[in-house]
């Protein structure tokens, strides 16, 4: 049964109408909005124009610049503990190990660090489990931070092409700031 609910839900959606279409009058006037009364107006303010002008640092390039060096930063954080984390401990020698080395803080979502026991609290293994250890910690941090900045991005109007190779550029550029701000001084203690 289980097999035949998702392309039975396919299927709803490719039948499913989503207006109410007549060409029978009398049904569309008893409506009490009668879409066919709406006559079509042309606005000079419903055309899409592109805002003039030079590509300029804005409020909202900041602060998705910032979200984007975060996600940078969390990224290079999680590099450093799965690759450098001799370099981290060398800056860090109290670190509680069971929290930042991926090695062993992997078993923090399990009961008594036990894989067999299952979760150490409800959606210890799932929803939660950044709250188990740093490193998947960081890689929430990371994602929530690069979806904050799209969906603030995705607020701005149509602008011209080389606006948006400029951003690709401006938010690259932020990105790997936060990644190498973080990254680099640890793989430099690193031991080889």
């Amino acid at each position: 049964m289980k097999h035949l609910f998702v392309p039975l839900l396919l299927m709803m959606a490719m039948t499913a109408h989503a207006q109410f279409t007549t060409n029978d009058t009398t049904i569309t006037n008893q409506l009490p909005l009668s879409l066919s009364r709406v006559k079509p107006t042309q606005d000079e303010k419903t055309t899409v124009q592109l805002t003039p002008g030079k590509w300029k640092m804005t409020k909202n390039r900041v602060l998705t610049g910032g979200l984007m060096f975060l996600a940078g930063a969390a990224k290079g954080f999680n590099e450093t503990l799965q690759f450098n984390y001799k370099g981290f401990s060398n800056v860090f020698p109290k670190a509680n190990k069971f929290w930042f080395d991926p090695a062993f803080s992997f078993k923090n979502k399990y009961k008594d660090h036990d894989p067999a026991k299952g979760a150490a609290f409800p959606l210890s293994t799932s929803v939660l489990v950044m709250f188990t250890d740093q490193y998947h910690l960081n890689n929430f941090i990371h994602r929530a931070s690069l979806t904050a900045a799209l969906v603030i991005k995705i607020g701005e109007g149509k602008k011209p092409f080389k606006h948006y190779v400029y951003d690709v550029l401006y938010y690259t550029a932020t990105y790997q700031a936060g990644f190498a701000a973080v990254y680099y001084p640890f793989k430099a203690r690193n031991p080889q």
